[in-house]
Parts: C-alpha cells; structure tokens; sequence
C-alpha cells in the first residue's frame, strides 16, 4: 500500500471514530446553568496566572474564593 493510500485511511478513520464518539457516547441529557464550576492552580507559577484569569472572569461572572486543600502529585 502506498504511503499516500495509508494516509488517507488513517485520516477517514480518525474523522470517523470522531464522528461516532459524538454519536454514541453519552452526553448529558440537559444543560445546568446553575452549575458550578470549581478550579485550582498549585503555589507556583499556574496559581498566579489561575487568580489573574479569575480576576479577569470577575467582571463578566460570580466568581468566588474558597479555599479547599487538596493534594495532587506535580512533577
């Protein structure tokens, strides 16, 4: 088979489990607007930047400061 032919199969295979993952996986039934949306950043630089984003969201959404510990393995 040549290299082009395998290509294309590889790219038609790889819209078609797309397409089907969106058809036949599930989803949910109805949307939440209620819903709430929980975020974190470690102490280093992804919390700086997760409070600069936040600040930015403040203006357009409720967004509000709980602190929860939680412990998650980084590098």
């Amino acid at each position: 088979m040549r290299n082009d032919r395998k290509i294309a199969v590889f790219i038609v295979g790889f819209v078609l489990a797309g397409v089907f993952a969106g058809i036949f996986l599930p989803k949910e039934r109805v949307k939440n607007s209620e819903a709430v949306i929980r975020i974190g950043a470690g102490d280093d630089m992804s919390g700086i930047l997760m409070e600069e984003t936040a600040d930015e969201l403040a203006s357009e959404y409720e967004v509000s400061d709980t602190l929860e510990s939680s412990s998650f393995q980084d590098c």
